[in-house]
């Protein structure tokens, strides 16, 4: 069972489907975790977009800045795969939807989508809501707030807002992020 997750879907004319049993059963433009990138983006751009610096990691690595030129909801996705997998299986499925200093749009969205996901599942636990200052931004003037759920099975999926400072040249966003649970396990133990 496959179950189309997109902001304005779930926000304007979210429809009652079956429940659902587990995270992994979520699309995002038609992608889910477990898929292999390669049937969305071409190898070049998977391999051109790979971050290596980032947690100097052995075992996961993001690639970022993908686009979809057919994308209806959002305008950058982020996805992370085991290193050196050849099959580019999605561990982690994020999808970004930029607001230039408007955050409070995103923060008004955070809770509704967060809502209507739990409504989807006969279980998930919400760990609640929670900000936090962005470990990049050194000034401390950064901060993410954000609701994360957990199936039965460990896999999570986080609504995120990203409050970015004024001094930094990024743009706030909403970020709806899908982690299988040893990507979930990892970035815990990394972070």
């Amino acid at each position: 069972m496959r179950i189309f997750l997109a902001v304005l879907v779930l926000i304007f004319s979210f429809q009652s489907w079956t429940k659902a049993d587990d995270i992994s059963d979520f699309q995002m433009e038609g992608m889910s975790i477990g898929d292999s990138a390669l049937d969305y983006f071409s190898k070049s751009i998977l391999e051109k977009n790979k971050e290596l610096e980032w947690f100097n990691s052995k075992v996961f690595i993001p690639i970022s800045e993908l686009k979809l030129s057919n994308s209806k909801t959002y305008e950058s996705f982020q996805i992370a795969v085991k290193n050196n997998d050849q099959n580019y299986k999605i561990a982690m499925l994020a999808g970004f939807v930029f607001y230039k200093n408007n955050i409070n749009e995103c923060y008004q969205k955070l809770d509704s989508i967060a809502s209507e996901i739990k409504s989807l599942f006969d279980y998930i636990k919400d760990l609640g809501k929670e900000t936090y200052k962005h470990s990049y931004d050194k000034s401390g003037k950064s901060t993410i707030t954000d609701i994360v759920l957990v199936d039965k099975n460990g896999n999570k999926i986080s609504i995120q807002c990203y409050d970015w400072s004024d001094e930094l040249p990024y743009w706030d966003q909403l970020r709806i992020r899908i982690a299988n649970k040893k990507y979930s396990e990892w970035l815990t133990d990394n972070n």
